[in-house]
């Protein structure tokens, strides 16, 4: 399907060769355009021959020859991604209520977004021409949910409709140059013990070109009605689970292995020093971001005093269950520095999705303003991550709604502490 056109940028070389919005772009250089890849890779050519067609149907041909100062200036319309078609008895998004934002229902698998954006793609809907085009547009490194290395295992956690067989797709991949990020969520009494041993050990062929193994525990909403029934890890299990992945880092001499943060604090442990996590490959997975932020706040750390000085107002951070232990150490070193205020910590309970869960990007407004009660001299500090991209929460609130609802200013704080902005 041709490539609709958005939007051109004034002045650019698309612009001063007359193609306009609405248009759409059928080949480029005799070959189809399908995406917004396709005309990034197709682009890079020096002497670019358009084939374009109108809303009409008529199609018009026209070349642009590349200068390097100056944009091509094609803006198409907004990729449609391919839909997930696999059932994981994990899944969290069938483990939301019913009544939220429709976005947060929508369940990709697409391996563009998996090289774009870093989101994880279970391999189980590539079709021959999308292998062919990986290799071909060297579309790497893939970020890959794997779960085991076990055919008849992998299908009984992520019960896809047409089973594939991953490690031949990764070893016909990897073939081609395509490297990999890999991903393990670890459900206990699955691909645990035993099991994860086995698919860390298949992941450490060299042949393969895996990049980094994540291993993150299994996440449970309280909304499971009607799903499968599974365990969660707790102290004892998320120890041992910790235990065999040094034994692994240490018996293949690997350092591309890799435990979630949530393991360390059921555990009760210190997360690994930043040389452990090389350069933070998962950290969007929840792999050494108490890490890097401990790192970044220490850097930072005069900068964000100036900002508390800004106020006379005393301040009071929150922060999920699984981060308290650091964020508390964080809090008591900048109280030190501001003898003459009163910093405090309050972790939130997540009430709306129950007690297993315990990360910071899954706190609602809704827990906030119903489990804190600030003094009204106060600043409340909250993590930016329980904000999406467009400024709202899980449950659709702004800072806005919440600086209203709490009557106090809200100080929000990148979790790796590398900015902050003040709303009130």
């Amino acid at each position: 399907m041709p490539l609709a056109i958005k939007s051109i940028e004034p002045g650019s070389l698309a612009d001063d060769a007359g193609i306009k919005a609405g248009e759409s772009i059928v080949e480029l250089n005799g070959i189809d355009i399908r995406d917004f890849l396709d005309l990034e890779f197709y682009a890079s050519d020096y002497k670019l021959d358009f084939v374009l067609k109108d809303n009409a149907g008529t199609e018009r041909k026209l070349t642009i020859y590349r200068e390097s100062a100056r944009p091509l200036g094609i803006t198409p319309f907004e990729y449609r991604h391919r839909n997930c078609n696999n059932h994981c008895i994990f899944c969290f998004i069938d483990q939301m209520p019913p009544g939220m934002r429709r976005t947060l229902y929508a369940k990709d698998d697409d391996y563009i977004f998996s090289f774009v954006f870093g989101n994880y793609i279970t391999l189980t809907n590539l079709l021959e021409a999308d292998l062919s085009r990986i290799c071909e547009q060297h579309i790497s490194p893939l970020y890959v949910s794997l779960h085991s290395t076990d055919n008849i295992l992998r299908q009984k956690l992520i019960r896809s409709a047409k089973p594939q067989d991953a490690m031949q797709i990764l070893r016909r991949l990897a073939g081609c140059g395509i490297s990999f990020h890999t991903q393990i969520v670890c459900v206990p009494g699955y691909n645990d013990k035993e099991e994860l041993k086995r698919s860390i050990g298949d992941l450490m062929d060299p042949a393969l070109n895996v990049e980094s193994i994540g291993v993150v525990p299994v996440g449970l909403t309280k909304y499971r009605k009607g799903l499968c029934e599974l365990k969660t890890f707790d102290s004892a299990t998320a120890a041992e689970t910790l235990d065999i992945i040094a034994t692994l880092r240490e018996q293949y001499d690997s350092d591309i292995i890799f435990a979630a943060d949530e393991f360390y604090s059921l555990a009760g442990r210190d997360v690994p020093l930043g040389d452990y996590y090389l350069d933070y490959p998962q950290i969007e997975n929840g792999i050494g971001m108490l890490r890097c932020t401990q790192i970044n706040f220490n850097k930072r750390k005069r900068s964000f005093l100036k900002e508390l000085r800004k106020s006379d107002s005393n301040y009071t951070f929150v922060c999920s269950q699984s981060a308290e232990r650091w964020i508390r150490h964080i809090v008591e070193s900048l109280a030190k520095r501001l003898p003459d205020r009163r910093l405090e910590l309050q972790v939130i309970r997540n009430d709306f999705f129950g007690e297993h869960v315990t990360v910071a990007g899954l706190i609602t407004a809704a827990d906030i303003t119903g489990q804190l009660k600030p003094a009204p001299d106060t600043t409340i500090v909250l993590p930016a991550c329980i904000f999406n991209h467009e400024g709202y929460t899980l449950d659709g609130k702004t800072i806005g709604d919440l600086c209203t609802v709490m009557k106090r200013d809200i100080l929000v704080v990148d979790p790796l502490w590398e900015d902050w902005q003040r709303h009130g």
